[in-house]
């Protein structure tokens, strides 16, 4: 019998070390178990030794502890085991194996062999301080039964686990156990076992933030907010920011403030321009208190009751009078005298003062010649002005003409005096 009990040895160990070969080429990007991956499910071969357990027959304890010609293996997936990670290193599991015993130490047997084990697990990944590289401790207890004798035993065992890929999800695991028992029907025996581990968390969003600790579970979310969601990554958590899907401010809960005058757009009434909150986040650029898109006159300082605008002194106004003298063209012509030019320089400038005002230019003449003939010529001397004035930047909807020619003298025209005045140009403001 010893040739046979050699070949099955010899079988045992080559499907042993393929099988282990199989193990580190299995890669999967499935971390080692803890409180994000509590649970551990355990699939592998197992090997079942009765020689160096120190009982009658057998050698001394760990005597020919790696002599594999004492092992009963199995070839195939043997093992099933299922652990769940409890806290600081512990995890507690069950597990569940079959092996064919052909051989006690030296005496060829052929038993069955049926295993359930309650395990309490530590591991020492706190004191190795490695995330791939992990030994553990097993102790616990189980049941156990060579061909039809059963008994219970006490279990004490070590192992390590290596765990593969970026996510550490995926493990290989070798384990030996030292199942000890003081039942009259009991064989004690040492149980190798080497498999696959994969780990399975409760984070039901796949944030990486375990349920139980994650205030949205069913959103994928981040661990500075506690697992929950910010959408447009403003630093406003989803369930705080009042403007979930735009990126916003702290300040305003996470709305946006475009022109960051303070104001929140939803609320703002000219969100990209800086404005002041008593007008609802519009400007007022002159600061005379009206919102510059109600006020005629938004660069310069002016008055409610004038629509913003500054209202003409009667100084000014009493100036434009005397403006008004010192207009003169030459005689039967619509041509300004080189001080007229003057004169209506210092018109535009305060027309660009009082950018609400409008004004009626007037052309008048003197009495000499056809009434037809001085209509007309009024008519070019208004023109003249006009065209001076909106060449130099007035709004020609600020300007119009009125003609008169020698109807409206405020002289005598029979002194040359009289008609030189006469000859002039009037305006009539409309504020």
């Amino acid at each position: 019998m010893e040739p046979t009990l050699s070949s099955n040895s010899t079988c045992n160990k080559k499907n042993y070390v393929l099988l282990i070969t199989f193990v580190f080429l299995f890669h999967l990007n499935i971390n080692a178990q803890n409180e994000s991956s509590p649970w551990q499910f355990f699939i592998g071969i197992n090997a079942v030794d009765t020689f160096p357990t120190g009982i009658s027959g057998s050698g001394d304890l760990f005597e020919e502890f790696l002599n594999f010609d004492h092992w009963n293996v199995t070839p195939y997936p043997s093992v099933l085991g299922v652990k769940k990670y409890i806290d600081a290193g512990f995890s507690f599991g069950t597990r569940l194996s079959v092996n064919k015993i052909t051989a006690y130490g030296d005496q060829i047997a052929s038993d069955n062999y049926y295993n359930v084990d309650g395990v309490i697990s530590y591991n020492l990944r706190n004191i190795i301080k490695s995330k791939s590289f992990m030994p553990f401790l097993e102790i616990g207890g189980g049941y156990a039964i060579f061909d039809e004798q059963g008994a219970g035993y006490f279990n004490l065992g070590a192992g390590i686990e290596y765990w593969l890929g970026k996510n550490k999800k995926t493990g290989i695991i070798l384990e030996s156990l030292f199942k000890n028992t003081g039942e009259t029907y009991g064989v004690k025996h040492f149980q190798h076992m080497l498999g696959v581990a994969f780990l399975f968390h409760m984070d039901s969003d796949f944030d990486g933030i375990l349920d139980k600790k994650d205030k949205c579970p069913e959103i994928p979310g981040l661990a500075i907010f506690d697992g929950c969601p910010d959408t447009d990554g403003d630093g406003v958590q989803d369930n705080e920011d009042d403007c979930p899907e735009i990126p916003g401010l702290a300040l305003l809960n996470g709305c946006p403030d475009t022109d960051g005058d303070g104001i929140r757009d939803s609320e703002d009434e000219c969100p990209e321009i800086k404005g002041l909150l008593e007008f609802n986040g519009c400007p007022d650029r002159d600061g005379d208190g009206i919102r510059d898109s109600d006020d005629k006159c938004p660069e310069l300082f002016g008055l409610i009751e004038n629509d913003g605008c500054p209202k003409m002194t009667e100084q000014v106004k009493d100036r434009l009078k005397e403006i008004e003298q010192l207009i003169l063209f030459e005689t039967n012509k619509d041509t300004l005298t080189k001080q007229s030019l003057i004169s209506l320089d210092e018109v535009y400038l305060i027309l660009i003062q009082y950018p609400n005002i409008k004004v009626e230019i007037e052309g008048h003449t003197d009495g000499i010649g056809e009434l037809d003939y001085n209509q007309t010529l009024s008519e070019k001397r208004a023109a003249a002005v006009l065209r001076y004035l909106t060449e130099k930047g007035i709004p020609v909807s600020r300007l119009k003409n009125a003609s008169y020619g020698e109807t409206r003298p405020i002289r005598s025209n029979q002194t040359s005096e009289g008609r030189r005045y006469n000859r002039r140009v009037q305006f009539n403001l409309d504020q």
